[in-house]
């Protein structure tokens, strides 16, 4: 079973999902770099009381999740997101949602991905990818930072999804509503929020977090 789904590449993970899984009611209108903005996601934040690989932490985008879900929530589209304690509810989630013709982003662990060369395996699992069909135990996988699409086996997929640590995705998985198209007006509202947000974090996180 496979969705009507087109993969294209993106820089960032976030931003690409969002626009790939909206790029079918937009007609193409939501490109990355849009969705980028109308979330809001440019963002600085230097803490330095919170260590990654023995320095300080830097961010230059807003919190895993936002973007998404700020994009969706500009555009009045809603949007279907649940998380799992059990494996075998979010599995059995997943195939539902793709049997009713809905491609997914799921949040991820990186370090178990194995169409990740081993040089970018690291512990984040903050990662997005989408899930847009799948075969017998096999699920076909639209990683938009990778140049082509990939397939996952059952436990492949489990692994990543349910990924222990900081920021564990609990099978996090996500999808905006199939509904009416989005009109040029409706993007253009959503961009103007997305220039006021992002003018606000600029102004106020900096400030308050910098040392």
């Amino acid at each position: 079973m496979k969705i009507e789904f087109e993969h294209r590449q993106a820089a960032h993970c976030e931003s690409g999902v969002t626009s790939n899984l909206l790029r079918i009611s937009s007609q193409g209108k939501i490109t990355e770099p849009l969705a980028f903005g109308i979330g809001a996601g440019l963002f600085f934040a230097h803490i330095p009381f919170m260590k990654i690989n023995n320095g300080p932490a830097i961010a230059f985008r807003t919190l895993p999740g936002h973007i998404f879900n700020r994009t969706c929530k500009s555009l009045g589209i809603p949007v279907t997101r649940k998380k799992f304690r059990s494996t075998e509810k979010a599995e059995a989630f997943l195939r539902t949602s793709l049997d009713n013709g809905h491609a997914v982003g799921c949040q991820v662990g990186v370090y178990y991905l194995p169409y990740f060369p081993k040089e970018y395996r690291f512990h984040f699992n903050a990662h997005n990818l989408i899930v847009y069909g799948r075969e017998e135990e096999n699920y076909l996988v639209s990683d938009p930072i990778m140049e082509g699409t990939n397939i996952l086996d059952r436990y492949q997929l489990e692994r990543v999804r349910f990924a222990k640590g900081a920021l564990a995705p609990k099978g996090h998985i996500y999808y905006p509503y199939r509904g009416a198209d989005i009109s040029d007006e409706q993007i253009k509202q959503a961009i103007k929020c997305g220039i006021k947000k992002m003018r606000a974090t600029c102004w106020a996180y900096p400030l308050a977090l910098q040392v």
